[in-house]
């Protein structure tokens, strides 16, 4: 909330301008390439959109709620991503989650039902209790809804036809080289203490 008593998206950490945030943002895309999908995608999606310039698929991590089988995501960033950008010129999207890959529409929530499932979203958000605690006690002021319908908030209608390309679990493949990286790592710093 500014100093005007506007009030604006949960957003815990600053907008990343540099490259070395950009990439650290992407983390979990990593994670879900590692086949952890199914760990991380209960909190965090990967979201695929078109890009609005080149059609190029995008991705990007977004934290989610789901409600009653619906998923709806807030932009912390307000309009500024791309990811939200480019759904805004194309709402077609390809979804990964912790429930596999779902192709979908987006679009704003409609309806008290869709607005309810946000303030909840918003009252359980881990993001919401770091950055905007206060905010928390004043989701039943009617004056806050109206201000929270005109937040970068986004839900999914699922959609006949494919989207974007999901992301996959390509590097899977690698947890053996990984684990054997570790395992040498313990080897080396177990060896290394009984010299001294």
């Amino acid at each position: 909330m500014d100093n005007k008593g506007s009030i604006h998206p949960p957003q815990p950490i600053p907008y990343p301008h540099n490259n070395i945030m950009k990439q650290l943002y992407r983390f979990p895309i990593l994670l879900y390439r590692l086949g952890l999908g199914k760990q991380i995608g209960q909190y965090i999606l990967i979201i695929s959109t078109n890009g609005r310039k080149t059609g190029k698929v995008h991705r990007t991590p977004v934290e989610f709620h789901r409600h009653q089988g619906r998923i709806y995501v807030i932009s912390g960033f307000g309009e500024q991503p791309d990811w939200y950008r480019n759904l805004q010129a194309n709402p077609h999207v390809t979804l990964n989650t912790d429930r596999g890959i779902i192709y979908a529409l987006a679009r704003k929530p409609q309806g008290q039902h869709e607005w309810d499932a946000v303030l909840n979203y918003l009252r359980t958000s881990p993001i919401t209790n770091l950055s905007q605690q206060g905010l928390i006690n004043r989701l039943d002021d009617p004056e806050v809804l109206k201000q929270i319908q005109q937040w970068p908030v986004m839900t999914f209608d699922p959609a006949n036809e494919e989207g974007p390309s999901p992301l996959t679990a390509d590097l899977v493949w690698a947890w053996p080289l990984i684990l054997l990286i570790a395992a040498l790592n313990i080897l080396i710093a177990w060896l290394a203490t009984r010299d001294k």
